[in-house]
């Protein structure tokens, strides 16, 4: 009963916490300018029966409370609107551009988790060594480079000196590797999953590493080692599941923010998905993309939140939610 009473409170929070962002962020963009005077600063020759017929098709002659509700409501039925730069529709657009941002963001994310538990657990079983020490180092260095100065790095190393992978793009332009399309997919994507994974790594790892050390001092692991459990059951039976509590945290905000942080790795990597929607819609004014995939930024990160907040309750008992 508490845990129904629970996520129906969190729902109604979420609602209105979303209806404030939709506010925001729909008065941000339109304070910004007009989109139609950047097509006519690209394209001269445009009529002024052109220019109205354009401004009334999005409601750019419409007050802007009346543009917000519009816009609200088609957006309550499924409707993103049609983008004004692609003239089709934005829902289309993100989805097919963001099938390509999953590709890369997801196995970033599971690759990185696989890696820091690894490592985290290596460090917290050798606390103060030279293996301690070299990995929390190295974690350190991970999360103090730019995520677009790996990316770079990666380029010119595995690209451009070694000729192993591509620099650029989902595809090949011509034919694809050995004649295979998945492969040819999979290797272009090795570049952007390492730089995902690079970057991930580090803060998980940094993260896991203190929660483990810091558990390992409870005295029911003390209690555990007195009994005789081995080391590693210790660590993988009851440690590292109270360890990720936090960990759990931060991963949803990774998902959630799977569409937020693809702008550098697609900018760097030309990658067609929502991060690199997202950039030529900002440069080029598209109304309709920038407040799509603003929201949908903002839904997937209240909804992975909310599942994270569930599954607090239900990883450790000694959460309490009266």
């Amino acid at each position: 009963m508490l845990v129904t009473q629970f996520i129906i409170r969190r729902l109604v929070f979420s609602i209105f916490l979303l209806f404030g962002v939709s506010v925001i962020v729909f008065a941000l963009v339109n304070a910004v300018g007009n989109p139609i005077e950047i097509l006519l600063a690209e394209r001269p020759g445009i009529s002024q029966q052109a220019i109205d017929q354009m401004t009334a098709y999005y409601g750019l002659d419409q007050p802007a409370t009346t543009r917000y509700l519009i816009w609200a409501g088609n957006l309550l039925q499924g409707d993103f609107g049609t983008s004004i730069i692609y003239n089709q529709p934005v829902w289309q657009k993100m989805t097919s551009w963001g099938l390509e941002t999953l590709k890369i963001q997801v196995p970033g994310i599971l690759i990185a988790l696989a890696l820091a538990t690894a490592m985290a657990v290596t460090a917290a079983m050798r606390q103060y060594s030279r293996v301690d020490f070299g990995v929390m180092a190295s974690a350190m260095l991970g999360q103090s480079l730019p995520g677009f100065f790996v990316g770079i790095l990666l380029i010119l190393i595995f690209s451009y000196w070694l000729g192993i992978f591509p620099s650029y793009g989902a595809y090949s332009m011509r034919s694809p590797l050995w004649g295979s399309h998945l492969l040819d997919a999979l290797w272009h994507m090795v570049l952007p999953v390492a730089m995902l994974t690079f970057f991930n790594t580090a803060a998980l790892t940094l993260l896991m590493r203190s929660n483990l050390v810091d558990i390992l001092r409870h005295d029911f692991v003390t209690a555990a080692r007195a009994s005789g459990l081995p080391e590693r059951r210790i660590i993988y039976g009851h440690a590292l599941r109270n360890a990720l509590i936090p960990v759990l945290t931060y991963l949803s905000l990774l998902f959630g923010l799977m569409l937020g942080t693809a702008p550098v790795t697609e900018t760097v990597f030309t990658w067609p998905g929502v991060g690199y929607l997202y950039i030529n819609a900002i440069q080029q004014l598209d109304y309709p993309v920038i407040l799509g995939v603003t929201m949908a930024i903002a839904v997937m990160l209240v909804v992975v939140t909310l599942l994270t907040d569930i599954a607090y309750v239900l990883i450790d008992p000694r959460i309490r939610l009266d």
